[in-house]
């Protein structure tokens, strides 16, 4: 039985909310396409991350409003757009809730002339933002789509009939896009910005006419990620570009004149955009001086936010990556840094953190930054393994990207995650995907899984690929002293007593991994920090005796003076620095509480 729709005749500030809930959720759930038909301005694989983030800042902003008035969840839309909007597509989207936020000042609700009306306003404002708006882009089927709702409103009785006739023509100018500029045209697909518009009018239509959203969405939206193959980008492949540096900003003042720092600002590159309002203003230009940039900007106001992106190194990355037919996995136990991730698209599933009985997703919903803060103060955290749809989700991903996949996860000693893996591999495909238990976490899982990311890079197969990261696994060594003893006490892995002694008698452990059980052990105890640091680089020494090639990481729980020592330390020993230096997952903060620090050695 065919499902009639809802007749919708106004629309409120709870409609509204609920109506971008959709929108966000099917750009998200469809942004790696978007960042694969990337290839304008410049072809580096990120318009889908760029709109899904700012989708993202716009519902996390909103989650808790309970605004009826149109009116203030507009402004609430917008301020949260400019917090957060990220890339050229990302800042034109938030003028446009600018704009729509100005078109809908002082009204309650709206009717679909009102709607038309605003969503005019909103296209006239993203396009002014720009300094030299290009045809053939998102703001292209903005305009379009805005236009063809103001001449044809009055034709329909409710939203729903409006909304869909509207997408159409806007499907119809999305398609318009190809030929109209001629990168797009070399590469065979349509803007990825005017396409990430289209799925959220897409995202609206279907709930306008469903009429309900699932409470789950919110979260769904705030934890997706992803990235793109660089198929498409290697289609366009460029070896320099005029403006290397994407730049952004946000300027925050008063009566900040946003046509004068336009006008400053364009002789500095291309690709500008300056949206936002007289208060908060978001900058975004393509440039090769972001420090000038900058500067301009500071004074028009307090600057916060920057970001500098070299888009030609993300473009080759993006290239590299194309011919890659192995894809890595891991889990979020794995320190490396975010860019080396990014550049070898390595796939992230996310532990679950319990802390005080609230649970959020590993470096998803908290960093570990932010858990070790509140580890200061909490009197329960817990890790656990991610959740079989966290799997499934990351190896659907993959395998739409690479012929086959290597999962490399925290030691099997320590963590059901190994398994967990497995399980849902042989389910989905056993034959494409390979998990390996990299017998390691935080640091020590980087290096094991930087050893498998260099080898599918090097062009090795699958089952080449595997072999490397076990033998990196089994040679991979991690130390870790300990700050205190007071969570290994609350963990009942040590007796209160053990830990009163240890803290009288300002005892450190040094503990390791054992390469055969993969379990937690103590190999020494120093009289205060000092000694416990030259223990646990006598044990470094010792395995990196007779070795060369010698690779090394340190991490830390809240300790980065303690990670710094560390650093020197391997210089001055082996004269050598570390690869990376961060603060830990927080699976080794819950083990091992505050203070703590760990120097992972691999060599050949």
């Amino acid at each position: 039985m065919a499902h009639t729709p809802q007749r919708i005749q106004y629309i409120d500030g709870i409609r509204f909310k609920r109506i971008l809930c959709a929108a966000a959720k099917n750009l998200i759930d469809k942004h790696r396409h978007l960042d694969e038909i990337n290839v304008f301005p410049v072809p580096d694989g990120d318009t889908g991350s760029n709109m899904a983030g700012t989708m993202r800042s716009i519902i996390d902003g909103v989650s808790h409003s309970l605004d009826q008035s149109i009116d203030k969840m507009s402004k609430i839309i917008a301020e949260s757009a400019l917090l957060g909007a990220r890339g050229n597509s990302g800042v034109i989207l938030a003028q446009f809730f600018c704009g729509f936020s100005e078109g809908v000042k002082d009204l309650c609700r709206i009717t679909p002339r009102e709607f038309a009306d605003a969503a005019v306003k909103a296209a006239e404002r993203a396009k002014e933002s720009m300094s030299s708006p290009k045809d053939g882009t998102i703001l292209t089927v903005i305009t379009d789509w805005a236009n063809h709702l103001r001449d044809n409103c009055e034709k329909y009785g409710d939203f729903p009939e409006l909304l869909n006739d509207s997408l159409t023509n806007a499907r119809k100018s999305l398609t318009g896009t190809t030929e109209r500029l001629a990168s797009l045209k070399a590469a065979g697909v349509v803007d990825a910005g005017a396409q990430g518009f289209v799925y959220l009018l897409d995202g609206i239509v279907e709930f306008v006419e469903r009429g309900r959203l699932d409470t789950s969405i919110e979260r769904q939206i705030l934890s997706k990620g992803g990235s793109s193959s660089g198929q498409v980008q290697e289609r366009v492949a460029v070896e320099d570009l005029t403006f290397r540096y994407c730049t952004e900003c946000l300027i925050s003042g008063t009566d900040i004149d946003r046509n004068a720092l336009r006008g400053e600002l364009a002789s500095l590159g291309d690709s500008l955009i300056v949206a936002g309002t007289s208060e908060t203003v978001r900058v975004h230009v393509h440039t090769n001086e972001p420090d000038a940039v900058f500067k301009i900007a500071a004074t028009y106001g307090e600057i916060s936010r920057e970001k500098v992106d070299d888009m030609l190194q993300q473009h080759r990355d993006l290239v590299a990556k194309a011919k890659m037919e192995v894809g890595i996995v891991t889990d979020s136990c794995c320190d490396l840094p975010q860019e080396f991730l990014n550049k070898y698209g390595i796939g992230i599933a996310p532990l679950t953190l319990k802390l005080d009985g609230q649970e959020y997703l590993d470096k998803v919903d908290i960093s570990p930054e932010e858990f070790n803060d509140r580890l200061k103060v909490s009197t329960s955290a817990k890790t656990s393994q991610p959740a079989p749809a966290e799997f499934r989700s990351i190896y659907d991903s993959m395998l739409d990207q690479y012929q086959n996949v290597v999962a490399v996860h925290v030691t099997a000693g320590s963590s059901g995650t190994y398994q967990g893996s497995r399980a849902i591999a042989t389910n989905l495909d056993s034959e494409r995907i390979q998990v390996v238990d990299g017998n390691n976490l935080t640091v020590g899982l980087g290096l094991v899984v930087r050893e498998a990311a260099l080898a599918a890079k090097r062009g090795l197969s699958a089952e080449q690929v595997a072999d490397v990261a076990r033998d990196a696994a089994k040679r991979v060594r991690i130390f870790v002293t300990l700050d205190t003893l007071d969570f290994a006490v609350r963990g009942g892995r040590v007796s209160k007593s053990q830990g009163a002694v240890a803290k009288t008698l300002n005892i450190k452990p040094v503990l390791t991994f054992s390469p055969e059980t993969g379990k937690a052990e103590v190999i020494g105890k120093g009289l205060g920090e000092r000694h416990a640091r030259r223990k646990l680089m006598q044990e470094v020494q010792k395995v990196a005796n007779g070795k060369h090639n010698l690779r090394f990481a340190v991490a830390h729980v809240a300790a980065p003076e303690t990670a710094k020592c560390y650093g020197e330390m391997l210089w001055s020993t082996f004269g050598v620095e570390p690869l990376f230096s961060m603060e830990a997952s927080p699976v080794l903060g819950c083990y091992s509480g505050l203070g703590a620090a760990a120097v992972a050695v691999l060599g050949d």
